[in-house]
């Protein structure tokens, strides 16, 4: 322990330490050092420890303890997110692990101390979205720019229970907003028009049930690509109105997600190497899904799952009498088609179709109804598509949300419940705005 006089002053005291070096041959250290609050400060002067000593005392006397300026975000960010692994949905841990290995790799050689409001909003501000080469391109979305804010302040917040800051700088920094859109964030807001959406719908029918069918779907419910993708063919169901006109109503209860593994077998030598003899966890035997326990999943081919949704389970998608017709159409073309998961939606092969592939399908369809700059635009874009065109038509926003499943807490709150009758009203305004009548079907 440091040396302490009886009038409570600490001095630093003289230490010498012996470390081997890697040829084998050991070289002695020496300076002076004390420990305050359960901590060390080091200094190679007894001015320099004296120093340091007299900061830490400033410290632990304004904030109730003294700040640990060893600790790097790095390894503490790192020891964070294995603490994370098993508690957290695999969707939000990729996006936890991609704010720290991507966005703060500049930063995890600084002490977490050094973080201020000011250096945490300059990194959120100017945080980049990066291309399929991994190079900084465009200014990241909201989004994106959230989902850092959420890590920091994860972070920051967890240094804080361990002593380590007296304070959590995010405290004082703002969550990005929609309302602070700017040019790096105008795709995010798009929506198609309706001219758009008609020469999309168009294109689709022409190309028969089996293969447009899908783009209908996407286009007439406002679901999440992930949604659509992990939609099963016992989740629709067909009925009748009570004056008799078919439709179909859909329930949403998974969602198509890539989920990773973790080893099974034990913890890895200093080479990396896991008792199974392998480094990836997709070649252990024992390998267990990274999910946290209880957690629901369906396990399907390689590391694709279906997972439960963003949205509350059992929400009601509405499906409007000629989006029912044309799904009819679609199931009786693929009813012998390989399907052992049940997928509504699936490859040649009845395996789940790939995000990336649908994505690049979807650019297809825009880049051959015409539409501009296709590789700039989103299929999530047609969530605001819909959404657009329901608000237009006067559709109350209550029963837009509860359709298109809105996230938002606040707004929940106000919502009403709407049974199927009022939400199929609701969608069948799509109908009358886009006259998807006039559509002609491929056989």
């Amino acid at each position: 322990m440091a040396r302490q006089a009886r009038s409570g002053v600490i001095y630093p005291i003289p230490y010498t330490q012996t470390k081997k070096l890697k040829d084998g041959r050991e070289r002695n250290y020496s300076g002076f050092r004390a420990k305050i609050d359960g901590k060390w400060v080091f200094g190679k002067t007894y001015k320099i420890c004296d120093k340091k000593i007299k900061k830490a005392l400033a410290e632990q006397s304004e904030w109730g303890m003294s700040i640990d300026r060893a600790a790097k975000l790095g390894k503490y960010a790192e020891a964070w997110l294995a603490s994370k692994k098993l508690s957290t949905d695999p969707s939000t841990y990729r996006g936890y692990m991609s704010a720290v290995h991507l966005h703060l790799k500049p930063y995890l050689d600084k002490p977490i101390a050094d973080f201020n409001p000011t250096i945490c909003r300059r990194i959120i501000e100017q945080m980049k979205a990066y291309d399929h080469k991994g190079q900084p391109s465009s200014k990241a979305s909201i989004s994106s720019r959230r989902i850092l804010h959420t890590t920091l302040n994860q972070i920051f917040k967890s240094a804080v229970a361990d002593r380590i800051i007296p304070t959590n700088p995010m405290i004082a920094v703002k969550p990005p907003q929609r309302k602070d859109v700017e040019q790096g964030d105008e795709a995010e807001s798009k929506s198609f028009t309706v001219k758009q959406m008609q020469d999309m719908l168009s294109i689709a029918a022409e190309r028969g049930p089996r293969n447009g069918a899908i783009w209908w779907w996407r286009l007439l419910t406002g679901m999440r690509q992930g949604e659509i993708l992990g939609a099963s063919v016992d989740d629709l169901e067909f009925s009748k109105s009570a004056e008799g006109i078919p439709y179909a109503r859909y329930t949403v209860n998974y969602k198509l997600e890539q989920v990773a593994k973790q080893h099974g077998c034990g913890e890895p030598n200093g080479s990396g190497i896991y008792p199974c003899d392998h480094r990836r966890a997709a070649y252990c035997p024992q390998s267990i899904w990274r999910v946290p326990e209880g957690f629901d999943i369906v396990p399907m081919t390689g590391r694709w799952c279906l997972t439960r949704p963003k949205s509350k389970t059992g929400r009601i998608v509405p499906i409007i009498p000629i989006l029912a017709q044309v799904m009819s159409s679609y199931l009786e073309a693929t009813e012998l088609d390989d399907n052992p998961y049940g997928l509504l939606f699936h490859d040649k092969h009845g395996n789940p179709i790939n995000p990336a592939d649908d994505e690049k399908e979807f650019r297809d369809l825009m880049r051959e109804a015409g539409i501009p700059d296709p590789e700039k635009r989103r299929g999530h874009e047609t969530r605001h598509s819909t959404v657009t065109l329901l608000s237009s038509m006067g559709v109350d926003v209550g029963l837009i949300m509860q359709i298109v499943g809105h996230s938002s807490i606040a707004m929940v709150e106000h919502y009403r419940h709407a049974d199927i009758t009022e939400r199929l009203n609701a969608m069948e305004t799509l109908d009358s705005s886009l006259n998807l009548s006039q559509i002609e079907w491929t056989k």
